[in-house]
C-alpha cells in the first residue's frame, strides 16, 4: 500500500506537469521526471519528513496549493486541454491535472515550510550606521547612467498630461494624483527659475525621485541592521537595489507608482521596526517607550509614508484602510501611541481627499477607471459576435462605438476601450451605473466563459507567474505639443545594446527570470506570509499584508492589461518581504 501510495501520487504530479508544460506522453524525458517524482516523494513519506508535520503545515499547504492550483488551472487551461473535444475528456483531463496540482504544491508547500523555517539569517551583522549613507551613493551612482542616457527622464503620455496641467495647458485633475503632479511642479519650477528651460526642471524633479528611492533602500538597509541580519543579506539587498535593471529603469520614469512604491516599502519597513520593538508582545514590559529619535526615524517616516500611499494611488488607500483593523489589533498593547498616529494619518489623508480637493476644484477620475473589468468582458462577448437583445445592444451603443470594438478585436488590453467609453459615453455611463451593472450581469449570465476567459488574460499578468510583460521598455519623452524632446546625455548603439541586453536577460536565465513575474512575486508573498504564521510571528505577516492587498485590488480592478508599474512596490520592498519571517523583537537590536 506505501508503494502503491507513492506511485499513484507521483503519477498524477507528473500527469499535472507534462499537461501544463504540454510535453508528449511519447517524450522520453517523462521516464527521467518520474522517477524524480518517485525518489521525491519517497523522501516526503519518510519518518524524518513526516515527524516534523504540524497541524499547522498541513493547513496552511492545504490553502497554498488550493491557490496555486487554482490560479494555474484558470491560467493554462487551454494548454491543459489542448485540442479536446469531448467534454468528459475536458473534464477528467481537468480533473485528473487538478488532482496533480494539488498534491505537488501540497507536498512542495509543506517542504519548504518545514525547511525555511530552520533558516537562520540573524546574526552579528555589520552594525555601522554608514551602511545606509553607502547603500544610498552606491544606488546613485549605479543609477546615474540610465539617468544620463534617459535625460531629463522618461516621459509617457501620463507623464505629459501632468506636466501640461503644471503649465497651466490642462485643468488640474486627480486621475494622475494631484499630489504626485504638485510635488513634479516644485522641483520643475525650483528648476525652471534657475535656468529657464523646462528640460532642467523635469531633470532636477528625476534627480529628486532617484534620491528618494535611494533613501527608501538605505532606510530598509538600517532596518535590517537593527534586526541583526547576517552581512551577506545586506549586501545582496545592496546589491538588488543598486544593480536589478527595472530599478534603474523605473527611477528614471516620471509616473506616480514609482514614488509610491518607495512609499510602501517606507510603510513595510516601519512595520518591521515596530515588530523589532516587542510592540506586539504579550508582555507589556516588552514594548519599550519611545525614545525622541523613534519619533524621526519611525513614526514620522511611518505617518509620512502611509499618509502619500492613500493619496499617490487609490488602491494603496485600500490597503492601507483595509491593513489598519490587523495592524491595530496585533499592536493592542500598544494602542495609546498606535492608535494616535493611525488617526493622523486617517485625519490628513481625509482633508486632502475632500475639503482641499473641493476647495482647489480639482477634478476627479470618473467611475469608469474602475470599471476595466466589466469594460474588457462585454469588450470580448462584442468581439466573439456573441448574440446580444436589442436593448442590450441600444445600451452599449449609448457608451461606445460597437463597430470599431469589433473591428480593433479588443479581445485583452483595455485602455483603448476605456478611450472609447471617454469619448462617446463618459458622462451616459456616470447617469446609468445601476443599468450598466444589471446589463454586465444579465449578460455574464448567458457566457459565463466568456467572461471568464476575458478576466483571465486580462489580470492572469498579476497572479500567475508564466506571463511576460514589459518592463524597462519605455525611452525617452513620447511626442508632444509642448516641445519637450529627449536629450540624452550618453548614447550611441552600444549604450541601446547594453540596455538591450539587460532586458532580455531575464527571458534566457533560469531561475533569474523569476525575480521579473509579478505572479511569482505574488505567490511569494503569499508563502512568506504562511512562513510567518507558521513560526508564530503575526507582526511579520502584517509586513506582507499590504502587498497582498495591493494585488488584490489589482486583481479586482486591474487597470490595464498586465504592466509592471502597478506591481512595482512588491519588487521594490521584496528584501523586507523575504526577510519578514525571520525578524523577531527577540533579535531585534535598539
Amino acid at each position: 500500500m506505501y508503494y502503491l501510495k507513492i506511485f499513484v501520487k507521483s503519477f498524477l504530479s507528473l500527469f499535472a506537469i507534462m499537461r501544463i508544460a504540454g510535453m508528449s506522453t511519447k517524450d522520453p524525458c517523462s521516464i527521467i521526471l518520474f522517477l524524480i517524482l518517485l525518489y521525491v516523494y519517497a523522501k516526503l513519506h519518510s519518518d524524518h519528513v513526516e515527524g516534523r508535520i504540524i497541524p499547522g503545515d498541513m493547513t496552511l499547504s492545504a490553502i497554498l496549493s488550493a491557490l496555486f492550483s487554482i490560479s494555474t488551472l484558470s491560467a493554462q487551461y487551454h494548454v491543459i486541454l489542448g485540442n479536446t473535444a469531448s467534454r468528459l475528456f475536458c473534464v477528467s483531463i481537468l480533473l485528473l491535472t487538478g488532482a496533480g496540482l494539488l498534491l505537488t504544491y501540497y507536498y512542495l508547500s509543506i517542504w519548504f515550510l518545514q525547511n525555511a523555517a530552520g533558516l537562520n539569517l540573524i546574526g552579528s551583522g555589520y552594525s555601522y550606521a554608514w551602511i545606509p549613507f553607502l547603500t544610498v551613493v552606491i544606488c546613485l551612482l549605479c543609477w546615474l547612467p540610465y539617468f544620463l542616457y534617459e535625460y531629463p527622464g522618461v516621459m509617457t503620455p501620463d507623464s505629459i498630461n501632468q506636466y501640461a496641467q503644471i503649465i497651466g495647458a490642462y485643468e488640474l485633475s486627480n486621475h494622475h494624483s494631484v499630489v504626485h503632479t504638485a510635488l513634479m511642479s516644485l522641483f520643475y519650477n525650483i528648476g525652471l527659475s534657475l535656468t529657464n528651460d523646462p528640460h532642467t526642471g523635469l531633470a532636477l524633479y528625476t534627480f529628486a525621485q532617484m534620491s528618494f528611492m535611494a533613501f527608501a533602500a538605505g532606510y530598509v538597509i538600517r532596518t535590517l541592521q537593527k534586526a541583526n541580519v547576517i552581512t551577506p543579506v545586506l549586501i545582496i539587498t545592496i546589491c538588488f537595489y543598486a544593480l536589478m535593471p527595472y530599478h534603474g529603469a523605473s527611477v528614471v520614469t516620471i509616473w506616480k507608482d514609482i514614488p509610491f512604491a518607495g512609499c510602501m516599502t517606507l510603510f513595510a519597513a516601519a512595520l518591521m521596526r515596530f515588530l523589532l520593538r516587542g510592540s506586539f508582545a504579550a508582555s507589556s514590559d516588552a514594548v519599550p517607550k519611545l525614545r525622541m529619535s523613534e519619533y524621526f526615524t519611525l513614526l514620522l517616516p511611518y505617518i509620512i509614508s502611509g499618509v502619500l500611499l492613500c493619496l499617490l494611488h487609490d488602491n494603496g488607500w485600500y490597503a492601507v484602510a483595509a491593513s489598519m483593523p490587523f495592524i491595530l489589533f496585533t499592536y493592542r498593547k500598544w494602542l495609546k501611541t498606535m492608535l494616535p498616529v493611525h488617526c493622523i494619518i486617517l485625519a490628513l489623508v481625509l482633508f486632502v481627499k475632500y475639503p482641499v480637493m473641493q476647495v482647489y476644484e480639482i477634478r476627479q477620475p470618473g467611475c469608469i477607471e474602475t470599471l476595466s473589468v466589466p469594460l474588457v468582458q462585454l469588450a470580448r462577448v462584442i468581439t466573439d459576435n456573441e448574440a446580444l437583445s436589442e436593448s442590450e445592444t441600444a445600451f452599449l451603443s449609448q457608451l461606445m462605438d460597437l463597430e470599431q470594438i469589433s473591428s480593433d478585436d479588443q479581445t485583452g488590453i483595455d485602455s483603448d476601450i476605456r478611450n472609447l467609453v471617454k469619448q462617446d459615453g463618459s458622462s451616459y455611463l456616470e447617469s446609468h451605473k445601476s443599468t450598466f451593472f444589471k446589463t454586465w450581469f444579465a449578460i455574464g449570465l448567458r457566457y459565463p466563459k466568456t467572461y471568464f476567459d476575458a478576466y483571465v488574460e486580462h489580470t492572469k499578468g498579476y497572479w500567475y507567474p508564466d506571463v511576460n510583460c514589459e518592463i524597462g521598455l519605455a525611452d525617452g519623452i513620447y511626442p508632444n505639443e509642448f516641445e519637450l524632446t529627449w536629450q540624452p546625455v550618453i548614447k550611441g548603439p552600444v549604450i541601446i545594446k547594453i540596455k538591450e541586453l539587460l532586458f532580455k536577460l531575464p527571458e534566457r536565465i533560469p531561475l533569474y527570470g523569476l525575480l521579473w513575474s509579478m505572479g511569482f512575486i505574488l505567490w511569494g508573498i503569499l508563502v512568506l506570509t504562511a512562513l510567518c504564521l507558521r513560526l508564530g510571528n503575526p507582526a511579520g505577516a502584517l509586513v506582507c499584508l499590504p502587498f497582498i492587498l495591493l494585488s488584490a485590488t489589482l486583481c479586482i480592478a486591474a487597470p490595464i492589461d498586465p504592466e509592471f508599474r502597478y506591481a512595482y512596490p512588491a519588487f521594490y520592498a521584496l528584501p523586507l518581504l523575504i526577510m519578514s519571517p525571520f525578524i523577531s523583537y527577540k533579535n531585534g537590536s535598539r
